[in-house]
């Protein structure tokens, strides 16, 4: 780890993406998307520094006297190159609070225009108050970054989401999360057609928009937004995010209780909850049989753990009212009767202590050892026995230097492509001293390398010895397979605390005062209990 990067570390890093992107897809870019990464190269390296520095903080806009940099040595001769060649303008065109903005609020009521205000309001008041007078800002000098969209456009094709930022590079760079070294395949590509592109950038466009309109909740603009959306497409990955905008503005439609929208929604949709939403507004329309029917069909063929379930309970607990009378399926009684162990105690209230860290200290004044855990031991554990297979060299998912693991790491994909890779390492794994010193020295030889699975903040060498010296590898390995079944959904859900006393250990989900379980929490509870892992839930009061 280091403690200072060198001069100029993040032009660096900004060219290495412009470059990879413009070499990797140079086929997909359009003339001036490649101008804009070949047009920066040929700028002076001050000027580059500059343009650099300043999409990278927020604007949009910056006040000249106000940029200060000390590898800059002619910040006027930067700033008049970048003029010229495009990529700043002097925002003459901008908003008046955008403006105004840059001032504080002492230079705000210096303003002639402020004369007359209060000058103990806030300043946000300030500004409102000086937009309706729209005072004179032509002496504030400001520059504004152009080329916002063709820079998103590289990330986007850099990362292949709009998640990640160069922050991934300075983490690496820092030492702070370093990631794994594997080989890019460049003779496959994350985005294979120039269509593929524009569709994840419009959903993502779609998606920040939904939000707006579930926040204003006008039905009709939200049936206009609907009626606007793309068919779906073929790729997978483009279908869950079409999905997930489907199924939040039918979920809306559902509150605002117009059931049938949100019903002809929900029948767009290919992903989870939409099913088991359809069965809700299928129930509160009165349409008994037609709730059954989609839930037989959800139990015959689940998407996941979660729609079963939910079918099983559903049906169960509505049995005697809406259903009475009506033919069911075949229900199991393991998803509607499962209750896991639990006690309930009374602490004394601390404000500035969390549940779990009060919890931790009670286990203590019983002479038992409590560590918080929560998702970190047993997935963290996954991680590391599977470290290899993650980031084995499958084609087609790994595209850029900064991935926590494989672009097809949370869908079924994962499993199906490294089949042989994942039998063999169970198998591997069934003898405990094996299992044992692959992890131990996974952990020494990894630590601190970014992966999905691993939160290296909450492991420890002496935690991990200390519970598999103790838990069963028959155990553990039930516990691998259902993550491998279902990575997204399973990798949370988790007991809060593991609790030694003496020679055992037992996993311990922490329930403050009204919380309950969550469905995730217990599904994996209800594992526990049939693999034979010591598990309880504390109910925690306060005196």
């Amino acid at each position: 780890m280091v403690d200072v990067l060198p001069e100029g570390y993040y032009l660096d890093n900004f060219s290495y993406l412009l470059n990879f992107v413009a070499k990797q897809y140079s086929h997909l870019l359009h003339e001036h998307e490649l101008g804009y990464a070949t047009d920066f190269e040929s700028l002076s390296p001050e000027s580059k520094m500059l343009y650099v520095r300043l999409v990278q903080r927020r604007g949009p806009l910056f006040r000249v006297d106000k940029i200060n940099y000390a590898e800059l040595s002619n910040l006027s001769s930067a700033i008049d190159e970048l003029l010229n060649a495009g990529y700043l303008d002097f925002a003459v065109d901008a908003n008046t609070i955008e403006v105004l903005d840059l001032l504080t609020k002492p230079e705000l009521l210096k303003l002639p225009e402020a004369s007359e205000l209060d000058k103990s309001a806030r300043k946000i008041l300030i500004l409102e108050c000086l937009v309706d007078i729209n005072p004179d800002l032509s002496h504030i000098d400001r520059v504004r970054p152009l080329h916002h969209d063709n820079l998103q456009l590289y990330k986007l094709m850099f990362f292949g989401n709009m998640n990640q930022d160069f922050t991934e590079f300075v983490l690496n760079d820092l030492g702070v999360t370093p990631f794994e070294h594997y080989s890019l395949q460049t003779d496959t590509l994350f985005f294979e057609t120039r269509e593929l592109v524009e569709e994840t950038l419009l959903i993502h466009q779609l998606d920040e928009l939904s939000y707006e309109l579930i926040e204003q909740s006008d039905v009709d603009e939200m049936e206009e937004f609907v009626s606007s959306l793309p068919v779906r497409h073929e790729n997978r990955r483009l279908n869950r995010r079409y999905d997930r905008i489907v199924n939040r503005i039918a979920r809306q439609y559902e509150r605002l209780d117009e059931l049938d929208l949100a019903l002809d929604l929900y029948r767009q949709s290919k992903s989870t909850p939409s099913r088991e939403r359809s069965a809700r507004v299928l129930l509160k329309k009165g349409l008994s049989a037609q709730c059954i029917e989609q839930c037989t069909d959800i139990i015959e063929s689940p998407l996941d753990e979660q729609e079963l379930e939910f079918s099983v309970r559903f049906l169960n607990r509505h049995r005697n009212k809406a259903f009475m009378g009506e033919s069911l399926p075949n229900l199991n009684a393991a998803l509607i009767r499962f209750a896991p162990i639990s006690r309930k105690i009374e602490v004394v209230e601390d404000r500035y202590k969390q549940i779990e860290e009060i919890a931790c200290e009670w286990f203590a004044s019983q002479g038992e050892d409590a560590i918080y855990v929560e998702n970190a031991l047993l997935a963290g554990i996954f991680g590391l026995a599977f470290w290899d297979i993650i980031f084995a060299p499958v084609k087609g998912v790994f595209f850029h230097p900064f991935q926590r693991g494989p672009a097809d790491m949370f869908t079924v994909e994962f499993s199906i492509n490294r089949r042989e890779l994942i039998e063999r390492r169970l198998v591997e794994l069934e003898d405990p001293q094996v299992f044992r010193d692959m992890v131990l020295e996974r952990f020494t030889e990894k630590i601190p390398i970014a992966n999905h699975f691993v939160q290296w903040s909450m492991l420890d060498g002496a935690l991990l010895q200390r519970f598999l010296s103790l838990v069963q590898t028959d155990a553990m390995l039930s516990v691998f397979r259902r993550l491998l079944d279902d990575p997204r959904a399973n990798r949370s859900g988790f007991p809060d605390l593991i609790v030694f006393r003496g020679d055992s250990y037992c996993l311990v989900e922490v329930k403050g005062p009204g919380d309950r379980l969550q469905d995730n929490q217990l599904r994996w509870l209800r594992h526990f209990s049939g693999v034979g892992i010591p598990a309880e839930v504390l109910y925690m009061s306060y005196l």
